[in-house]
């Protein structure tokens, strides 16, 4: 965090450029950063109530975090997995880590899952992705074996099943996404 803050010191002020309402949003902020770390997985004991942190690799972004209150059956799960809409391929994330990760809370078996982007539920949210990516990695690996390159599958691929998802401009991250995957890159 104190990295990505020193690398882009002028983001904020830019952000508070864009518009009245991100100026208001940002007043009054100050940076402050976690009093604890932890590296893979993390239990807290808050009152009565129990929070297990488990490190989403690769998922989303360089920290994504899982929270599971086993005793709500309630599982935050970050942006691992988004609703209806294409995720954003930043370049450490990959489409196995993402299915790693869906595979690990999915596995939970959780009642409710809240997710980062989009309407909360339950783990239709796990599947409904699982097939997402199923459905791009096999049409991707089609479009390869055929000898097709990433810019031409970029073109002509066409998932009509996603037609209504938001953040279309996203669809060609995901795409070279699934050509790494398919490729062993």
């Amino acid at each position: 965090m104190k990295a990505r803050f020193n690398a882009e010191p002028d983001r904020n002020q830019k952000l508070m450029d864009q518009s009245p309402e991100m100026r208001a949003a940002f007043e009054g902020y100050r940076m402050i950063l976690p009093h604890i770390e932890y590296r893979q997985k993390m239990t807290l004991n808050v009152g009565e109530r129990t929070f297990e942190l488990t490190y989403l690799k690769n998922v989303h972004s360089e920290a994504d975090t899982a929270i599971w209150l086993p005793k709500e059956r309630v599982l935050f799960s970050a942006s691992a997995v988004v609703v209806d809409q294409f995720n954003i391929f930043r370049p450490n994330v990959t489409i196995p880590d993402i299915l790693a990760a869906a595979k690990m809370m999915k596995g939970l078996n959780p009642e409710f899952v809240i997710p980062g982007h989009g309407i909360p539920g339950t783990v239709k949210i796990f599947e409904d992705s699982e097939r997402y990516y199923a459905l791009l990695l096999d049409r991707v690996g089609r479009m390869a074996r055929e000898g097709k390159s990433l810019d031409q599958i970029k073109k002509e691929l066409k998932m009509p099943e996603y037609d209504n998802w938001a953040t279309k401009e996203r669809f060609p991250g995901n795409v070279e996404a699934a050509y790494k995957a398919v490729k062993g890159s």
